[in-house]
């Protein structure tokens, strides 16, 4: 029997967490610069905002002066998922850890009442113990556990945010009414398909003989349709799969012109790629380095270019693949441009057990790969940014623009373990607008 946690407005409800009086009202998070909706309270979903929606159009759904604007905390929100995972943990089973918000879990016993007792005593307790609301569903597969949560989720009357999808009367009910784009699975291409055969639903869907699900997808959609005949067949590893590549990018808080701005920014760039590969345990050989300009500047020229890069050798060392982003990014560098956004990804990836010791170069790595774990104690200690590479001490020019960040709880450094010194980009609007005329009036 599996199950499913899903936290519901996993990023509204962390930032109400810290500040209470964002309870009842409608409250949205936006993405990098402050662009898109990414969140989205049950208020503001009312109000018709939907997911997505660039800031500037909330107008044209309600008053935004009535929705609260708030810039994303991703290092909280990290953090408090994995104090939810950690508690999960220590209920269920072969812990998935499927998104920041959601995680797959075995339950450990056969009878469904006493399934349904232990997950409502973990909804309260991670209401308790974390602040965030929690739904869950279980059923004999992942893909029908993933429909049961969302129904516990969707369901006013269900108080105790659980629901158990085990009966084939009742399960056949429900994928009546679930819409074929909510199953787990089926992207927007494959909802196309099936809605132009007249496939709406997922009770539909599974009437299908299995040969035609296979010609208008795949095998994977054939799994889908298993799966919610009750037939287990979706696995998802419990450990983390080396990634082939590894990016890091960022959008401009506004164009850059000066050489040396951006290159501050590929510099971090490569550095939290490294930082990466070390905790993945693998190290890269190539370096891949994009610049571009604001394509909706129609009053500025456009440019946009990329360039890659070989190391001698594969390596994790910051230093190393820092050093070989700077020739990739020199190499493509023009001046009279204007850029928006720049990007590092490292490829072919490597773990460091299948890798051999240069034979001209060995020492050098061996120096590296000591200072980097010395490195990496020390930010895992006192937090990730306490030694970094000398241009990455501010981040200048190149942060994104937000200017939406809600005052900051007394309490958030403690319970976080945010740096202080990180706090100082997240003071209130109010708070800037004081110091401003406070400084003005010194003046």
């Amino acid at each position: 029997m599996y199950a499913l946690a899903d936290c519901n407005n996993f990023f509204v409800s962390c930032e109400r967490v810290f500040n209470p009086s964002l309870n009842g009202r409608p409250v949205v998070v936006l993405s990098g610069n402050d662009g898109c909706v990414i969140a989205r309270s049950n208020e503001a979903k009312a109000l018709g905002i939907p997911m997505g929606c660039p800031a500037f159009q909330i107008k044209k759904h309600t008053n935004p002066a009535n929705v609260i604007m708030l810039s994303g905390r991703h290092v909280m929100y990290r953090d408090l998922s994995n104090r939810i995972m950690r508690i999960l943990g220590e209920v269920g089973l072969n812990l998935e850890v499927y998104s920041v918000d959601e995680a797959f879990f075995t339950l450990p016993y056969e009878d469904n009442e006493q399934n349904h007792k232990l997950l409502t005593s973990l909804v309260k307790k991670i209401q308790q113990y974390v602040g965030v609301p929690v739904s869950i569903g279980f059923a004999q597969t992942r893909t029908l556990a993933k429909i049961a949560s969302h129904v516990a989720k969707k369901d006013k009357n269900n108080d105790d945010r659980v629901k158990g999808l085990t009966d084939a009367g009742e399960i056949n009910q429900v994928l009546n009414n679930i819409k074929i784009n909510d199953v787990w699975g089926i992207g927007r291409r494959l909802n196309a398909k099936l809605l132009s055969c007249g496939i709406d639903t997922a009770g539909k869907f599974i009437m299908l003989p299995s040969s035609y699900v296979q010609r208008i997808g795949n095998i994977n959609l054939v799994r889908t349709q298993q799966e919610l005949k009750g037939i287990d067949c979706i696995s998802i590893s419990s450990v983390d799969i080396a990634h082939k590549s590894i990016m890091n990018s960022r959008t401009f808080g506004h164009v850059i012109s000066k050489k040396q701005e951006i290159a501050d920014a590929i510099i971090s760039f490569a550095q939290s790629c490294a930082r990466q590969l070390r905790q993945e345990g693998a190290a890269a050989q190539a370096v891949t380095v994009y610049i571009r300009g604001d394509h909706f500047r129609q009053d500025l020229p456009f440019y946009s270019n990329s360039c890659s890069v070989r190391l001698p050798s594969h390596t994790a060392s910051a230093m190393d693949l820092a050093k070989h982003a700077l020739l990739a990014f020199n190499n493509i560098y023009r001046e009279n441009f204007t850029y928006r956004k720049a990007g590092v990804m490292v490829t072919d990836i490597k773990s460091v057990d299948e890798l051999q010791l240069d034979i001209f170069n060995g020492e050098n790595d061996v120096r590296q790969a000591k200072l980097m774990t010395a490195i990496d104690k020390i930010n895992n200690r006192y937090g990730k940014k306490q030694i970094v590479l000398a241009p990455t001490l501010t981040r200048g020019e190149w942060a994104p623009q937000q200017n939406h960040f809600a005052p900051l709880s007394k309490t958030l450094h403690f319970y976080t373990g945010m740096s202080p010194r990180y706090f100082s980009a997240y003071n209130s609007i109010e708070q800037r607008e004081d110091d401003k005329e406070e400084n003005e009036m010194d003046t």
